[in-house]
């Protein structure tokens, strides 16, 4: 590896002056233009007025309008020859609170997340996100890798570390102080970014929200391929998507009451035993169905990947495994599109190389060699954010379909071992399982919490649950996650206690289930 540089800035002061500000803060946000920092070009600094900049979504479709006035800075950082690191940094102009906060990405990236910068500048955050290093469409092509390997850095955690350096630079030009705290927040890859902030650059953040973390990400990928291999290994075999929904519905109805509700959601997984002869499933589906359940197996019975939770068969599986068509899964399933563009060229650099070609002894052991020490993030140490005073809260989908649950629970006990006993985990780092919800959100369960949010109280929103811990030191036990029955979020139907974990929710024995205060937070009988 070349070229790899920190950027320092424990040094950099700007005088107001020097920027030919005008403003009541220490700089104009057009003369933010004139920033010099190392390795960056500061492109564009505008000022936009509420509801006059609507942020693209990656797939092209026109995004809300950002209710608060800001100023909008948009920008490079090259610390190599062959990196192009994209990032944006939007500054509240009226009501910062202070704080500073990086978003995360999804998939293989390759576009700032635009859609996740919303609240919290709605919430008075100064935010930032970046493109990971590079662009691309869909998110699940890895075409810019092809020859880059210090893209493949950028990608794996140079571009938010160094996104979160600049941006916090950029925050303290504009306002002439640095940020009172600093936060990031991410789901999926931006769990995986989280973690790996918190493991890799401990000092970048006070608060750090990951969710359904893809952490065990070289693992992870071959279950990709091992599941779809297995998914598509004969038509007879083959679980079509509306047989889906059906088998998700089936196994809800065997395992609804293990909890002693029912309300149509399974509490834990890890209750359920599930009888397969009354599932809606012939013989040679039900093998395909045990073998996904059962996880990522060597030849020698070793465990690679845990496998999927039961309750979460109509929820992803759909998308993830079966495509429009047992015909088309092997191209348009998700799972196989991930499969194929990790190994094809991040691992083999082969262009004929598809999922049918895993091998379940060599696979694992070659994508962990060649992309394990840049990717993955699971080291259950935190030495560094400890002594830095960080607070770490994560948070996982019962019902995820896309990473297991079961990898972020089997990372957390092994992090409680590590540190030596459950209260001093809690001390730092703490897990809410949320049941029913399927990949950072979606799913039959109460599945909005603020994820991204920051606009609500510490009870509901857990960004502001975060903030409350690290600035106040009231460390949450319990949020409350709540269903809506419309995309505007204004229908609730439900709402119901994330409970920290080992607890998990309890019905009281009386009341509306669908009622959060109905529920008390007790200890899981799963250990």
């Amino acid at each position: 590896m070349t070229g790899r540089r920190t950027l320092g800035f424990t040094a950099f002061l700007l005088a107001s002056a020097a920027l030919g500000s005008t403003s009541a803060f220490a700089a104009t946000c057009e003369s933010l233009t004139g920033l010099k920092l190392p390795d960056t070009t500061i492109l564009t600094a505008t000022s936009q007025a509420a509801g006059t900049f609507a942020p693209p979504r990656p797939n092209g479709a026109a995004g809300r309008p950002v209710a608060t006035a800001f100023c909008r800075v948009t920008g490079s950082i090259k610390p190599t020859s062959d990196s192009d690191i994209r990032f944006e940094v939007w500054l509240p102009l009226t009501g910062w609170t202070g704080r500073y906060e990086s978003v995360g990405n999804g998939g293989y990236a390759g576009a700032i997340s635009y859609n996740d910068m919303l609240s919290p500048i709605a919430a008075g955050s100064a935010v930032a996100s970046t493109d990971d290093g590079h662009e691309s469409r869909p998110n699940t092509d890895t075409a810019w890798a092809v020859g880059h390997p210090e893209k493949v850095i950028d990608f794996a955690y140079r571009a938010v570390h160094l996104t979160a350096v600049v941006g916090k630079a950029v925050t303290e030009a504009f306002y002439g102080k640095k940020a009172s705290y600093n936060y990031f927040i991410g789901c999926s890859t931006g769990g995986r970014e989280a973690q790996n902030e918190a493991q890799r650059y401990p000092d970048d953040f006070d608060g750090i929200s990951a969710g359904d973390p893809a952490a065990n990400w070289s693992n992870e990928h071959s279950a990709d391929a091992s599941n779809m291999k297995t998914f598509v290994a004969s038509e007879a075999g083959y679980i079509s998507q509306d047989q889906l929904q059906k088998l998700g519905q089936a196994v809800i109805d065997q395992c609804d009451e293990v909890d002693g509700v029912k309300d149509g959601l399974i509490n834990d997984p890890r209750m359920c035993k599930i009888d397969r002869s009354k599932l809606p499933l012939t013989a040679a589906q039900v093998k395909t169905y045990d073998a996904m359940i059962a996880g990522t197996h060597t030849s020698k019975g070793e465990l690679v990947f845990p496998g999927m939770p039961y309750s979460s068969e109509g929820v992803g599986w759909g998308q993830y495994f079966a495509g429009p068509s047992f015909a088309e899964a092997p191209a348009k399933a998700r799972r196989a599109e991930m499969a194929n563009n990790t190994f094809t060229n991040l691992v083999y650099h082969d262009p004929n190389w598809t999922f049918l070609n895993y091998d379940p002894d060599k696979s694992p052991v070659d994508i962990r060699k060649a992309m394990g020490s840049l990717m993955d993030a699971m080291n259950p140490s935190y030495a560094g954010f400890k002594a830095h005073g960080g607070k770490l809260i994560s948070y996982h989908g019962w019902a995820d379909s896309d990473i297991s649950p079961f990898t972020t629970v089997n990372f957390y006990n092994a992090t409680i071992k590590a540190q030596g006993g459950l209260d001093k985990t809690q001390a730092f780092y703490r897990l809410f399982m949320v049941p029913g919800m399927g990949h950072c959100g979606g799913g039959p369960g109460p599945n909005a919490f603020g994820q991204y949010g920051g606009t609500g109280d510490a009870d509901h929103d857990v960004v502001a649950a975060l903030e409350q811990w690290v600035e106040k030191g009231i460390a949450p036990t319990r949020i409350v996650a709540t269903r809506y029955s419309d995309p505007e979020r204004t229908k609730p139907t439900m709402t119901r206690p994330l409970c920290m974990f080992p607890n998990a929710s309890k019905y009281k024995g009386t009341g509306d289930t669908n009622d959060a205060a109905n529920f008390v937070c007790a200890p899981s009988p799963v250990k």
